[in-house]
């Protein structure tokens, strides 16, 4: 009877082992992987403050540089990432993925956003020189006029709708990440991870 009870301890004390080295080696795991995730979110909230704050100085051509940047880097991480995941770890870097691979595709959603908005705006330009001229046009040239405001107006439909279609990329993305936020977060400690209540406040913005 002793000896089937120490039997016992000795297996609940091997498994209680194998299972406190199991836990022991995914926490190492998790914080050889947190910084890959800590760099995106970092460069995920700097990026989208532009999206949730007003008169931010900072011109198209430098927006589109940082975001260009801001995707690049996180490509780097993705990579990896991807190196180090094994099918025995999948349960972590599954969800680290699909966070740092959707914060890319929110950056890029923004990237587009903001180059669609700058083509609005160059053909609103090209619409009202178009439209000047027309009105001042002689007789003789009204309808080369006419022809020309035409087309810049076509243009001008274009860059909206292109425009619109691209906040509502923005808008699907920010929702992803709130959905991914929800999956990665009892993995990552939170102070690594983007807050989630800024993912909700960029889709509150594009709903506009």
């Amino acid at each position: 009877m002793k000896y089937a009870i120490a039997a016992v301890i000795v297996i609940v004390v091997a498994v209680g082992g194998y299972f406190g080295y199991t836990r022991y080696e995914q926490q190492k795991f998790q914080e050889l992987i947190t910084p890959h995730v800590k760099l995106a979110s970092l460069r995920l909230a700097n990026a989208v403050r532009y999206e949730t704050e007003k008169d931010t100085k900072i011109t198209y051509k430098e927006l589109f540089e940082k975001l260009e940047s801001d995707v690049s880097e996180i490509d780097k991480r993705i990579i990896d990432v991807q190196i180090i995941a094994t099918s025995d770890n999948k349960d972590i870097t599954d969800p680290v993925l699909a966070y740092l691979k959707g914060s890319q595709e929110l950056l890029r959603a923004i990237l587009q956003k903001y180059r669609k908005r700058l083509s609005v705006s160059s053909s609103r330009d090209w619409l009202d020189r178009e439209m000047k001229d027309l009105r001042s046009a002689s007789y003789y040239s009204v309808e080369s006029a006419a022809k020309s405001a035409k087309k810049a107006l076509e243009d001008y439909k274009k860059a909206i709708t292109e425009y619109e279609d691209a906040v509502a990329g923005v808008l699907g993305a920010a929702k992803k990440m709130a959905d991914v936020h929800a999956k990665v977060a009892p993995i990552i400690r939170s102070d690594a991870l983007t807050d989630v209540a800024v993912f909700q406040a960029i889709a509150q913005e594009n709903e506009k």
